[in-house]
């Protein structure tokens, strides 16, 4: 009984210690092509996280997907070490990888490059002292770099 009592008290601890915790805000904030071969491109983003609580947090990883109008884009993660300050944000930089066919296909369905896309980034960030990922789901829009293979 006493094991029930104890283990009843600290969960509700854990749960008073994450009740308000509100998950990060996790955005696009930039998109640039590094590398292009026959087979895939290596593509370097940089995601802004904002932390809306009013005390510090340390983003562990982030597993994400980015989806261009609908599409999905390409799936990255992360695994440095990011310290969130209270009511501020951060820039995480990662790198993703596309296959020509399928970044070629995204391509096509585009009307014109010059005109802003609408991007949709979601996943999961793992942030230390929380026992389970925070779920996140970003929509937005996004204007490609000039610097794009052209889809002839």
């Amino acid at each position: 009984m006493r094991f029930a009592v104890v283990i009843f008290a600290l969960l509700l601890s854990a749960c008073q210690t994450l009740s308000g915790l509100e998950k990060p805000e996790v955005s696009l904030s930039s998109v640039q092509l590094e590398q292009v071969s026959v087979f895939e491109q290596q593509w370097h983003l940089v995601l802004r996280v904002r932390n809306p609580n009013d005390r510090e947090l340390t983003l562990n990883s982030l597993d994400y997907e980015v989806f261009f109008n609908g599409e999905r884009f390409a799936r990255g993660l992360t695994g440095e070490r990011v310290t969130l300050p209270a009511m501020g944000d951060a820039l995480v930089s990662t790198r993703i990888t596309t296959t020509l066919l399928g970044t070629l296909q995204q391509l096509q369905g585009l009307q014109r490059l010059d005109e802003p896309l609408d991007y949709e980034i979601k996943g999961k960030a793992r942030v230390a002292g929380v026992g389970f990922p925070l779920h996140f789901d970003r929509k937005g829009q996004f204007t490609l770099p000039d610097t794009l293979p052209r889809a002839r």
